[in-house]
């Protein structure tokens, strides 16, 4: 499958939160909320509707719950416990300790960059044009043919050679890797199926390439793995994904490319100082 080349995703996007509303407060909801309306009082702390529902999806999302999901009033009685929990480390003074502290701060900082990047995000309207040039500007860069290949992988230099002699005098291919290839792909007579060059190691695919179909390496070639002797055996031109199938895909990267200018512009404008040497 061709897939299209994206930016790096930035670090903030990636972010998770793992707290529930009242889980990182350690004050009373800002807006009051009428007793008789919550789901639960908790020594005159109300867990409402909307805490439930925000709980519930939370666990859905966290993957925590296995089977059957969890029903409402069991989320409830476990939401009565966490508040108990959480009055009891705030009667101790667990939230002065500078740990805690610390963590709460990380938790703040998470939603605050969270909200911000998903906002910006939602204002970003890609015109049909943009779209179109996006979608130029990445089949222009695909390698859109696939290779398929043997190879023979041995440890030293020299084993290489002898399997290259091996194969002018007329030797077979596959029956020197099944003896020889130190591989995975030795019971298979070395094969490695179909690829695109960009899949494997550089120093293969550049061997690979250089390669007339039918042709074997006739140097070895050495690459991390050890010393590979490579036949090419056939290329194939693949189908290009159209542009509809890719719309989604594009606006992905268009939006990651945006919010990375977003964030060069807040650089730009920011007194920022590194010291590398205390990375050390």
């Amino acid at each position: 499958m061709i897939q299209f080349k994206s930016l790096p995703l930035l670090a903030a996007v990636a972010v998770s939160l793992a707290a529930c509303s009242q889980d990182a407060q350690t004050d009373q909801p800002a807006d009051p909320v009428d007793p008789a309306n919550a789901m639960a009082v908790v020594n005159e702390v109300p867990i409402t509707e909307q805490d439930l529902t925000e709980f519930l999806q939370l666990r859905q999302m966290s993957g925590h719950q296995q089977g059957d999901p969890q029903s409402p009033e069991a989320a409830l009685d476990e939401m009565v416990n966490m508040e108990l929990l959480r009055q009891e480390a705030l009667e101790k003074g667990l939230d002065e300790d500078p740990e805690v502290r610390r963590q709460l701060e990380r938790t703040r900082t998470n939603l605050l960059v969270n909200t911000l990047v998903e906002r910006y995000l939602e204002e970003q309207d890609f015109s049909e044009t943009e779209l179109r040039a996006e979608y130029d500007r990445q089949i222009a860069a695909l390698d859109a043919r696939e290779y398929r290949a043997r190879h023979i992988l041995v440890d030293s230099e020299e084993e290489a050679r002898v399997l290259i002699e091996a194969l002018d005098q007329g030797d077979a291919f596959t029956d020197l890797a099944r003896e020889h290839s130190q591989d995975t792909s030795a019971e298979a007579g070395g094969d490695l199926g179909w690829f695109q060059l960009d899949m494997m190691v550089p120093e293969f695919s550049e061997a690979l390439a250089s390669l007339e179909v039918g042709e074997y390496s006739q140097t070895p070639v050495e690459s991390q793995f050890g010393w590979h002797v490579i036949l090419h055996e056939e290329n194939r031109e693949m189908e290009l994904p159209t542009f509809e199938s890719t719309r989604d895909r594009l606006e992905q990267i268009l939006a990651t490319e945006a919010l990375q200018s977003y964030v060069d512009e807040l650089r730009e404008q920011a007194t920022i100082e590194i010291h590398e040497e205390r990375l050390r």
